[in-house]
């Protein structure tokens, strides 16, 4: 009898990726200098027929040999033109795949009927279970299918490289196939595997006992199985706060990489589940380096300890010794669960920090407070970024650096743009991953008296209500200061569940000019879309504000 439980070896060895493409154009253009190919070629065989695979091909103008990207999106979400553009502007060819399958047109990936779940839209039970095996699973079959477009791209004259960049589960399908696909990098945005340890979280503790199924996962689906067979350079770039993959495992991924191959990891801090654009020069300059053999400096992830100093609580952070630093620091959250609804401090160090490659960060902790997260990061001369693990701290006694609890929650004086980000579930941005700067990131604009306000285009969120410092004490109301230049509608939002789908809400007229209009709320001034009053302010997760015009907020307070 043949086993059921297969490993990264085993699920893959009879795999036949020796039949031919025989590719065909669907369709041609050129626009803004840029040629766009609709294409189709054939995957693997399932009975008497065969997959069949649609693509779009995308390149420079008229020129005849350059490296190409093989993009895989996340699941459910189309090809974005604009995440293509900015490759082709910088000289590459961008062949995105559909893996996902049926989504109502012709220009789809078409599996045959016996691997129906394939399809995205329908695989069922087939997206999160080996049953019987990790071989029926939608996971095997996309894999498959970027198997076929890798080989796609190793039959082109025209092509002198390629790598691949995976958005999500995008990502990783990728490690499936880069123990075996003529990769030359790899790059995977907030992917990094874990899929069965899905809602239970890293840091709390929660023990779980996994049956011979979970086991049988784990083995041949899930991507930390696959790290250790992975062949070229991996660049790891992962979303604190996301929602849809386990950022806190991440580096533990990044850990069982194959140690023979070059690699490099980065957070970013945005804390809205987004992309920035450190990660976005990091995917620049990895490409250039591995797909236009440049000369660039990747650095190694930085290492940190946290040590006590003097009485104080401190974080060592050591950085590349070939690398000159630009900027470093760290980011922390007193906040050990509800990792998609973390504040993420950013302590930012001077040149007083720094003494040779190694960097001391204070890390100032509420006294109240027994656990803490930390990670530190560094942005060096070329513009290449890392960061550090999420580094668990354990609070075992009183610092002299340790913080009082605070009944207000922002003020831009003292805290800039922490404590605050741009609202993820309004924010525009780029593939569904990468932010749009100037529509999701928080900002700091003057009011009235050159006061600054705190603001996002998209809606501007606040997770501090839910830290231990500056949750709210018992019999609290919520007063802040706002402005706008024109009439506005300031809707204020608290939500109590890190998904932030039900919501209790409060509006307030701000009248436009003039002075800094002061807002005072009690907890039964929110209510729900059904009318539901909010009891109180203990048990939110966050608080969101959106304007109907550039609405500045400043001195968020409990009173």
């Amino acid at each position: 009898m043949a086993s059921t439980f297969l490993t990264p070896v085993t699920l893959w060895k009879d795999f036949d990726d020796a039949l031919p493409l025989e590719e065909h154009i669907l369709g041609e253009e050129v626009r803004d200098g840029v040629a766009f190919q609709e294409i189709c070629f054939f995957g693997r065989r399932v009975g008497a027929s065969r997959v069949k695979i649609y693509a779009q091909y995308a390149f420079p103008e008229g020129e005849s040999r350059f490296p190409v990207v093989l993009v895989l999106y996340e699941a459910g979400h189309p090809f974005d033109e604009a995440f293509v553009k900015h490759f082709v502007s910088r000289g590459f060819g961008v062949l995105s795949v559909d893996y996902c399958g049926d989504n109502g047109t012709d220009r789809c990936t078409q599996y045959p009927p016996e691997i129906d779940y394939a399809n995205f839209v329908r695989a069922g039970r087939h997206l999160d279970y080996a049953e019987p095996t990790a071989r029926e699973t939608c996971w095997y079959e996309w894999a498959g299918v970027a198997r076929y477009a890798a080989k796609f791209l190793a039959s082109r004259e025209e092509v002198t490289r390629f790598g691949a960049i995976g958005l999500r589960s995008g990502g990783e399908v990728l490690f499936k196939i880069a123990p075996y696909a003529q990769l030359s990098c790899m790059i995977t945005v907030c992917a990094a595997g874990w899929w069965a340890y899905r809602g239970m979280e890293k840091f709390t503790g929660e023990q779980r006992v996994f049956d011979e199924e979970r086991h049988r996962f784990i083995a041949g689906i899930d991507s930390q199985s696959y790290a250790p067979y992975v062949r070229c350079p991996v660049l790891l770039l992962s979303a604190v706060n996301d929602t849809k993959h386990d950022y806190d495992r991440v580096y533990d991924t990044f850990q069982q990489i194959n140690p023979a191959v070059e690699k490099a990891f980065l957070y970013s801090a945005h804390g809205n589940g987004l992309i920035g654009l450190h990660s976005l020069a990091d995917i620049d300059l990895f490409l250039d380096k591995y797909l236009k053999n440049r000369s660039v400096f990747v650095s190694a992830p930085v290492n940190i300890s946290v040590v006590e100093e003097d009485g104080n609580l401190v974080v060592k952070a050591t950085f590349d010794e070939d690398g000159e630093i630009r900027s470093g620091g760290i980011f922390y959250t007193e906040k050990i669960t509800d990792a998609r609804a973390r504040d993420w401090t950013r302590v930012l160090g001077t040149a007083a920090n720094l003494k040779g490659n190694v960097g001391t960060y204070p890390l100032n902790i509420y006294e109240g407070s027994r656990r803490a997260l930390v990670y530190a990061f560094a942005n060096y001369s070329n513009n290449f970024s890392v960061t550090s693990k999420i580094q668990e701290v354990v609070i075992e006694h009183p610092y002299k650096n340790a913080c009082l609890k605070s009944r207000v929650i922002y003020e831009s004086e003292r805290d800039g743009t922490n404590g605050v980000a741009g609202f993820r579930r309004r924010a525009r941005s780029m593939a569904n991953c990468f932010a749009d700067s100037t529509g999701t990131d928080a900002k700091l604009l003057p009011g009235y008296g050159g006061i600054l306000g705190a603001t996002a285009e998209a809606g501007l969120v606040s997770y501090r209500v839910s830290e231990p410092r500056y949750a709210a004490p018992d019999g609290a109301a919520l007063r802040l200061d706002a402005y706008c230049k024109e009439d506005a509608l300031l809707k204020v939002t608290f939500y109590p569940d890190a998904n932030e789908e039900r919501g209790y809400s409060a509006e307030a007229h701000i009248q436009g000019g003039g002075k800094w209009k002061s807002l005072f709320f009690e907890p039964s001034d929110f209510k729900t879309e059904t009318g539901q009053h909010l009891e109180n302010f203990k048990n939110v997760i966050s608080v969101v504000f959106v304007g109907s015009a550039e609405v500045l907020v400043n001195n968020i307070l409990w009173i």
